[in-house]
């Protein structure tokens, strides 16, 4: 059987292609995909061969999708066939192969459009555990794309006051007010931080999570955390920051974590650090009880024979596109 999948053979170009599809090793499984979701930051630098990306081509763009298990192999327990799930690694294709580890049920109230935001939540969601917000204290998130708006609405489930949003584009400012930012400031305005200061009683707020991937803002993100506050970089920033850590950090005494997917650990779970499967299960299940919205992200659903040209769009960098869903069926 073959499968079509999204394929850059040289920086800067994306094309569909088919390949004949392999059995899945022994502990994996083959999912027949639903919905995969375009993360457009990352995506973008690894086809775009930007900084602090593998350079290696041909690659296959995608890493989060949901779909059915279609074959096990013979090592695996976890799942069996016809199960619904969302799975982290598998690329925008129709067919593929997944370690049983990376992959987790899907509740029955959680389509598959919803359960294919799982792996941007379980970023979203391990950058919040690692700020260790405690209830009543300010949090600020620095760029609103997909993962941004997750952080959003989880700082806000975990009891942050207030919830600031911070970005310069303003369809998603606006969106993350819909998410329930009790703030929301275009850093594009001269005076935003006189207002984010005013907003945080002079002090600036007590956890800054910085989602933007952009290297000039991590410096940003130090210096209007309040002193003896935390800043958890949750983006892949693309390049070299120039930081003045003697005046932003030691003297300000910072806390600075980095929060990336890679952190997630193989095995069990603990307080700050949950394993891939148990932060998806989370996910899935904020989903399930509505704790999390999902629908105002999504900004195009396509089908995946028009997949190229979409994808295309996203490499100019359209700001306007938050949420993209290819639908495979």
């Amino acid at each position: 059987m073959n499968y079509h999948v999204l394929t850059s053979e040289e920086p800067g170009a994306i094309a569909l292609r088919e390949f004949e599809l392999a059995e899945p090793g022994e502990t994996e499984i083959q999912v027949k995909v639903h919905a995969s979701l375009i993360s457009p930051g990352t995506e973008r630098a690894f086809v775009l061969n930007m900084e602090n990306t593998s350079g290696q081509y041909p690659m296959y763009p995608g890493y989060s999708s949901a779909g059915v298990v279609t074959k096990i192999g013979s090592a695996v327990t976890d799942f069996k066939v016809g199960d619904r799930i969302a799975c982290h690694g598998i690329t925008h294709r129709s067919y593929g192969n997944i370690r049983q580890a990376r992959a987790a049920k899907i509740p029955d109230g959680v389509s598959f459009e919803e359960a294919a935001f799982t792996s941007l939540g379980v970023i979203a969601m391990q950058g919040i555990r690692k700020a260790r917000i405690e209830l009543g204290e300010s949090a600020m998130v620095l760029g609103l794309g997909i993962i941004g708006q997750l952080a959003v609405q989880l700082a806000k489930l975990n009891g942050a006051v207030p919830v600031i949003g911070v970005d310069r584009a303003d369809n998603r400012i606006e969106l993350a007010q819909r998410f329930g930012a009790d703030i929301a400031l275009n850093s594009a305005e001269a005076d935003w931080r006189e207002k984010l200061l005013q907003e945080t009683g002079g002090n600036g707020p007590h956890v800054v999570i910085e989602g933007t991937g952009a290297p000039e803002v991590i410096g940003t993100a130090f210096e209007t955390a309040a002193t003896f506050g935390r800043v958890v970089i949750l983006s892949s920033t693309r390049g070299n920051s120039t930081i003045n850590f003697y005046r932003d950090v030691h003297k300000k005494a910072l806390t600075v974590v980095g929060a990336h997917i890679s952190g997630n650990p193989i095995g069990d779970s603990r307080p700050g650090f949950w394993t891939w499967r148990d932060d998806a299960t989370a996910f899935l299940n904020l989903l399930n009880y509505e704790r999390l919205s999902i629908e105002p992200l999504v900004t195009e659903r396509i089908h995946w024979l028009n997949a190229e040209q979409s994808y295309r769009e996203m490499l100019s960098s359209n700001v306007h596109m938050i949420g993209t869903l290819i639908k495979w069926d």
